[in-house]
Order: C-alpha cells, then structure tokens, then sequence
C-alpha cells in the first residue's frame, strides 16, 4: 500500500488542532528566535519578515489565515515551519513543532466540496484510529487567494524578497572614524600601517600629506576631515593608515582603528535613494542598531582625484633608477601651484609641476632622417608621436658619457600640444612659493633666455641653497617647435619674456 511522509504541527495548543503539511515542502523547522519586523500594506495574515541565517523570509499567521479565535497570539516559543513553494521560502507560525510520520493513502481522507468555502485551505483529514488523533492537510497551493501570482515570483522591488534567488557576497574591511563605523571593499584594501613620520608640505584640509611606504609617496588623506566634511581630526594612539588602491592610484586614510573584516549578502544591503551621495554604495545593518556606511572608494576621492594623482613620485633610494609615472592635472590646482619638479642637466633646473603630465624612462627613441639639433628624435607615447627635446643640446651643454646615460623623459603639455623633455637625471618636486626674475644669463645660455624667465631659491637635502633657472615650457613648444627647424642654431626673432 502506497504512503506519503508527512510533518506535523500544533497550530493551536488551546483547541488541539494539529496541521500536517506534506514534508517534501518542508524544508525545515525551527524555533522563533529572530523578532519579527511588520510589513506595512500587506495582507492581513503576512506577519511580517525575518532573517534565517543568509535569507529574509516573509511569514505567515497561519491563525489569522484560517480566521481562528486568538489568531494573534504567539508566545515565545512559538515555532516556524519553514516551507517551499513556487520556488520561493515562506515561515508558517505553529505552537509547537510534533512530528514527522509515514501515511497510508487509506488514512487520507478528503473533505467533500460541498463542506467547503471557496476560500479554502484544508484539502483532506489524516485519521489514526488507534491513537484516536485526526490532522488537518494544509494545502499550500490555497495559502494564497490569488496563487497564480506567486507562479510569476516576486521581484527585489516587491516588499517581500525573495529567498531562494542566487545571492552574492562581498567581503568589506570595516573601520571606525569619530564613532561611526564605515566599509571599504577588500579589493580597494591594500594593507594597515602604523602612522609614522609624514611629510606635511601639501597639506590642506583633507590631505594630511605623504606617506614613504617601501619606496613610494603615498598621498595620505585624514578620514574624518574627508568623510565629515569637517575639521580634521588629530590622529589617536589607535590610528592607523589604511592604505587602499582606486584606478591605479595609492593612497592612505589616516582612521581611528580598524574594527573587523566582514562578509556582506549583497542583497541586504540598503540602497541609497537615487541620486543621492554618490560616495555612499549602501547602508550594512548586521544588527539591529548597528549601522555601517559601505563607502564607493572611486567616488569618494573624485574631488580629490588630481591632486592625488599629483603626489605620485620618483622611488626612492641611493642606486635605484626607476621612475614612477607622474601624473598630474592640467589645471592649475592648490597641489601643484608653486610647486615645481627639480631636475639635472650638467646643473638643476626647474619646471612648473602643473606642465608635466608624467615622467618615463628613457625609452626607444626614433632618428627623424635627415633632422639634426636638439628635436632630431621623436617618441611613440602609447601611439601618438610626439618630439623630443635634448635639454643638453638645447643648452649647449656637453653631451653625457655612454657609460653614464640614465636620462629621464619629462611629458610636457601646452595646451593639446606635447613634448618629450630629455633630462639626466631626476632630483625631486619642490614647493616654493617665490621666484624671482632671471637675472643676466651666460652667454651659453643667452640665445634662449625666453625660455628661462624666472628662478627659484631651492634647499637641496644637504641644506645648501642654490639659484635654479625655471624653464618655461610655453616658450619652448611654441618658439621652437612650431618650425620646420634644419639647423643645429634654428633661432631667430624671439622677444624675451619677463
């Protein structure tokens, strides 16, 4: 004789009733342990929702549905069968969980249509006659008045979520700042570092100033400044820099202390409204009352972005020759004015940081066939040709050694307009808020005084100060590139330039 497998519950204590729901629907059964939170505008006998473990299940008060006396009372140790259908999960509240028990078909006996109402749940009687004990088979299909609607699912935009879609995770470092707890994904995570000795020459109201972190600068922002918008916050005992990573750009935020890494369901995060702040990906609440701010590190340092990326510097190091791209706005910005980048031809010049777009090795360079002088080369920057200036022979310097060939590129731009600038070496930037005007050059350097127009005082690492000439690059792409230049002494008619 054929059987079916059946759990039961006590749905009400008081009266006696117990309901078997066919167990292939039960996925499980459970105490109450979470609180229920009320859906408002829902049907009347959808208790509300709760949190199993990584899913959010809509409930029901199967009392309220079948219109029982004290439908609304549940003690606390209330149980939820935990049941399937329509591919989605749903809680049905019980008294009590009883058993799980094998049926013969014999012993289903079903409730004759004329008994019932057009509304109703109950579909057939289990009897044990030797137990003298009758259940009620609920019909899961006849929860709902409307079952045809679940047949379509319930999208993320409805109140009650769906449970049994695919959810993602994301793994976020949680960190705290003046009391509020913020996360940053893992992957903009590079590493903690205690703060140690800063260099504050760029400082303004969030940048804090740079970071030595094996060989590179690394910008350093002040958390509380940047994600306030306040006064910045004077580092604890407990600080530390959280080094992150955005679009190939370092850089540090100086945070109270670091509280835990966290796997979030991205599903439960909380959307910020729409066009809100933009440096906000959403609101965590792993616990009631416990609110983190997941932070969108891209957007957070938008305002920020150039002068950032103006920060980026040489490597540090006695015998070390690499250079790191330096990037740097178009714009003038508080970063980069009256700033300059310190450089070596036979002696140091100079030349305004908001004129370099970035620094790159000496690398391949093109013979222009037939070309001669200080531009007879041309280089192939990530396909656009651009021409290259010999500084040495542009000043009649004397050429270096082979043996001694480490130069530098300096990428350069006046408007659309670029140039290769080919120095010997790298020194440093600098900030110095004055210059002073050229004063009479060596007959060397005479013929193309336009393009040293000013000087600076510059404190080399030995303290000694010395007179660097600053070289002012619009001079020297539109007053010598622009020709057709076929001789080593192509100049001729250029005005000085105060």
């Amino acid at each position: 004789m054929a059987e079916q497998l059946f759990a039961s519950f006590i749905l009400d204590r008081d009266s006696g009733l117990e309901i078997a729901i066919a167990a292939e629907s039960v996925t499980e059964a459970t105490s109450l342990t979470e609180k229920i939170q009320p859906l408002p505008a829902s049907v009347p006998f959808l208790e509300g929702i709760m949190h199993l473990r990584d899913a959010v299940i809509p409930v029901l008060n199967l009392k309220k549905r079948m219109c029982l006396e004290g439908a609304s009372k549940y003690d606390k140790d209330a149980k939820i069968a935990v049941v399937l259908l329509a591919n989605q999960k749903f809680g049905l509240l019980f008294d009590d969980i009883k058993e799980v028990l094998r049926v013969d078909d014999s012993l289903l006996l079903p409730i004759q249509p004329a008994l019932q109402s057009e509304d109703y749940i109950i579909s057939d009687l289990i009897t044990l006659r030797d137990q003298h004990r009758t259940l009620e088979v609920l019909d899961l299909k006849r929860l709902f008045q409307d079952p045809t609607l679940l047949t379509d699912g319930i999208d993320s935009s409805s109140a009650i979520p769906q449970s049994t879609k695919t959810r993602t995770y994301s793994r976020y470092v949680i960190f705290s700042s003046e009391g509020r707890e913020y996360g940053v994904p893992v992957e903009n995570s590079r590493e903690l570092t205690f703060i140690t000795e800063i260099d504050d020459m760029f400082k303004t109201d969030c940048l804090e100033g740079a970071l030595q972190l094996r060989g590179r600068t690394i910008p350093v922002m002040n958390a509380s400044a940047l994600l306030n918008g306040g006064t910045a916050v004077k580092a604890g005992e407990l600080s530390r820099i959280l080094v992150m990573t955005t679009d190939a750009l370092n850089f540090g935020m100086i945070i109270d202390q670091i509280v835990e890494i966290l796997t979030v369901c991205n599903e439960e995060i909380l959307q910020m409204p729409s066009g809100e702040n933009q440096s906000v990906s959403g609101i965590y609440e792993p616990t009631t009352g416990r609110n983190i701010i997941l932070l969108d590190v891209a957007n957070l340092v938008t305002s920020q972005m150039e002068l950032l990326k103006s920060m980026a510097r040489i490597k540090s190091g006695d015998n070390d020759n690499d250079v790191e791209t330096l990037t740097v706005a178009e714009s003038r910005h508080l970063i980069t004015e009256n700033c300059y980048l310190i450089f070596s031809i036979e002696k140091h010049f100079a030349i305004e940081l908001k004129d370099v777009q970035e620094i790159i090795e000496h690398d391949i360079l093109m013979p222009i066939p037939g070309a001669r002088g200080f531009d007879s080369r041309v280089l192939n920057l990530r396909g656009q040709v651009i021409p290259v200036v010999d500084l040495r022979h542009f000043y009649d310097y004397p050429e270096q050694e082979a043996a001694e060939t480490s130069s530098r590129l300096i990428i350069c731009r006046d408007g659309k307009r670029l140039v290769a600038l080919q120095v010997d070496s790298i020194v440093t930037i600098y900030k110095q808020e004055e210059f002073h005007p050229t004063p009479s050059l060596k007959p060397q350097l005479q013929p193309k005084k336009d393009t040293l127009d000013r000087l600076i005082e510059f404190i080399g690492d030995l303290g000694v100060t010395e007179h660097v000439l600053v070289i002012n690059t619009h001079n020297l792409i539109n007053n010598y590139l622009h020709q057709n230049i076929t001789t080593e002494n192509p100049i001729s008619n250029h005005q000085e330039t105060n």
